[in-house]
């Protein structure tokens, strides 16, 4: 993906006409001559602070709203021009930003949702990421053989990247994700929990098989998916269908506590060490 120039403008709706007060609720983004794409952010219960009847049928009302007017005109300019006549805009408040991948993308739109849209006080106290052992011993291995990157960009740099958020669904994430020709993702499942808990694990496996999929879809057909799992002797016969699932569902399966495994799984997924 080469890079490319977006024009945004952040929506607004009026929460108090008399008073002038206005809520931010999304953005419209233009891209060349693509439609425009309306995005909004907001949650209902924001929209309901201000407005008890609000609902998700309102919601997308309003958003086809948006569009409908925007449709009316060619350029972008002129849809600019026209939301801000009805109040949904500032005219002159147009921002830009660039992006030369998916991941880019997607990185700068929670970034403007963050800075217009968000509570800010909670934006500015983000929820500490939670970490399984597992997880935390493969950053610890990455770490030692310096190939952790620090930043979403340090996969066009063919470092390995921790926590990923998927392309265009930036609430599921990859536990790992290096590039080098083709995407490589791994996904970690720790099964060093107590007996009860162990029903949960299957969930696990079901949404992280789900994020690699969708992943795939924008890394493109060669990518690869690896599966590193930990699992303790007394529970192996009770995982054997979260196995099967992994391994339908297109992955490599490598056990955390075989070392010849762990090796060939490094590799593969990991710059050459």
């Amino acid at each position: 993906m080469n890079t490319t120039t977006y024009h945004y403008v952040v929506l607004r709706l009026a929460a108090d006409r008399l008073r002038g007060e206005v809520i931010n609720v999304g953005i419209a983004l233009w891209h060349n001559d693509e439609p425009v794409r309306v995005m909004t952010m907001a949650t209902l219960n924001k929209l309901r602070a201000i407005d008890a009847t609000w609902d998700s049928g309102r919601l997308l009302k309003w958003t086809r709203n948006i569009e409908a007017i925007c449709s009316m005109h060619r350029s972008a300019r002129e849809q600019i021009t026209s939301l801000a006549r009805f109040g949904f805009c500032v005219e002159n408040a147009i921002g830009m930003f660039t992006a030369s991948s998916e991941i880019e993308l997607s990185e700068q739109i929670a970034t403007i949702k963050t800075t217009y849209i968000s509570n800010r006080a909670r934006a500015e106290k983000p929820k500490r990421e939670k970490r399984t052992r597992l997880q935390t011993a493969l950053r610890d291995q990455f770490e030692r053989m310096q190939v952790l990157g620090h930043e979403a960009d340090d996969v066009a740099n063919h470092l390995v990247v921790a926590n990923l958020p998927v392309p265009a669904c930036p609430e599921l994430k990859n536990d790992f994700v290096y590039k080098n020709g083709v995407y490589r993702i791994t996904q970690t499942i720790d099964y060093q929990v107590s007996a009860d808990t162990l029903h949960q694990k299957l969930q696990e496996v079901c949404v992280k098989s789900t994020a690699a999929e969708l992943s795939a879809k924008r890394y493109g057909p060669d990518t690869r998916r690896y599966a590193v799992v930990d699992i303790p002797e007394a529970f192996q016969d009770a995982t054997d269908a979260h196995l099967d699932l992994l391994l339908a569902q297109g992955f490599e399966v490598f056990h955390f506590n075989q070392p010849a495994e762990m090796e060939h799984y490094l590799q593969q997924a990991t710059p050459a060490h």
